[in-house]
């Protein structure tokens, strides 16, 4: 007698849909992997880092002198890249432009204002920035909030978005007077 198979209706029903399960998953696997883009302007590989993800954010001072390092690294060469964060209304706050002056010029000195330490923000040969966001004017009245935020990297040129890195702005000073009832911390916040 040889050996003979039989498939009932039950068996290739699971055999096909365990097939088109595992394709669904592959298809998705794959799309999600962005790769190298054809606009020339995105690696695919794009991130950035901040030197710490919770900063020290006073609600309403007229000028924070807190900074925060941001590192990239992944992007195309000679593309300038401009980093962002929303405000507590949304909108879009660049954080690495510079400030000018009454002339039209970039003028590093009012860098305390709020702005990025390099203008304009060019990645290098190996793909990589750094530069420092001072908070500056970020923490007056009616623009920046304690929250959880999130800091964009985008191309300049073409808006295209490119990476991003969470931060948490939050008010690490808020409980230290004793005799003040203490107030309470958000749960993104450690202290």
């Amino acid at each position: 007698m040889t050996g003979t198979t039989i498939v009932t209706k039950r068996s290739a029903t699971i055999l096909i849909a365990a097939g088109l399960i595992a394709g669904l998953a592959l298809a998705i696997a794959l799309s999600a992997y962005q790769g190298a883009r054809a606009d020339g302007h995105a690696t695919g590989t794009e991130g950035i880092v901040l030197s710490h993800t919770e900063v020290n954010f006073e609600p309403g001072a007229s000028r924070s002198g807190e900074e925060v390092w941001i590192r990239g690294s992944g992007f195309t060469p000679g593309i300038e890249v401009e980093l962002m964060v929303a405000d507590f209304q949304g909108a879009l706050y660049i954080i690495s432009a510079c400030r000018w002056d009454d002339e039209g010029n970039c003028d590093p000195a009012r860098y305390r204002d709020g702005a990025g330490s390099v203008w304009p923000l060019i990645v290098n040969d190996d793909g990589a920035f750094a530069t420092k966001w001072r908070l500056g004017r970020f923490t007056r009245q009616n623009v920046g909030a304690e929250r959880l935020a999130t800091m964009w990297a985008v191309e300049k040129t073409s808006g295209t978005f490119l990476a991003s890195a969470p931060i948490a702005l939050c008010n690490l000073t808020r409980n230290d007077d004793p005799e003040a009832e203490p107030v309470e911390v958000p749960n993104f916040c450690s202290a």
